[in-house]
């Protein structure tokens, strides 16, 4: 199930064509994994703090996610509050997998294809978080 509040469009419109696919690719991941896996549930999209979050809501399974994109930078990146043991515990058992900023961001390079298996896990997880 999906919930796009107002204003979702535009804030994917702000992107170059590249970094917008890349951005809904990533969100189409969010929601078929949401899809496939009963544990999940819903998940709702809206924005917080100018950026597409994804946030379980019945049942409360998991952490939220957001991601945005950097232009100049070339890189995209997928969030989670710090609060959470997920950055950490990912660095901890995947220190290659991805490239990590503290305890909240996984960055991704855009001129690299999508690393689904990888992300798949690292999505899956936490929107579970919260699961037995």
């Amino acid at each position: 199930v999906l919930l796009i509040t107002s204003g979702m469009v535009s804030l994917y419109e702000r992107y170059s064509e590249e970094m917008r696919r890349r951005l809904l690719e990533v969100r189409r991941l969010i929601f078929q994994l949401a899809e496939n896996d009963t544990e999940i549930g819903v998940v709702t999209e809206s924005m917080k703090w100018g950026q597409a979050s994804f946030a379980t809501t019945k049942p409360k399974s998991g952490t939220p996610i957001r991601i945005d994109g950097d232009e100049e930078e070339g890189t995209y990146s997928l969030y989670v509050p710090c609060s959470t043991s997920l950055i950490p515990d990912f660095r901890s058992l995947h220190p290659q997998m991805f490239t990590y900023h503290d305890n909240r961001e996984i960055r991704l390079n855009l001129r690299e294809s999508l690393p689904v298996q990888e992300l798949s896990l690292f999505i899956t997880t936490a929107l579970t978080y919260y699961c037995d």
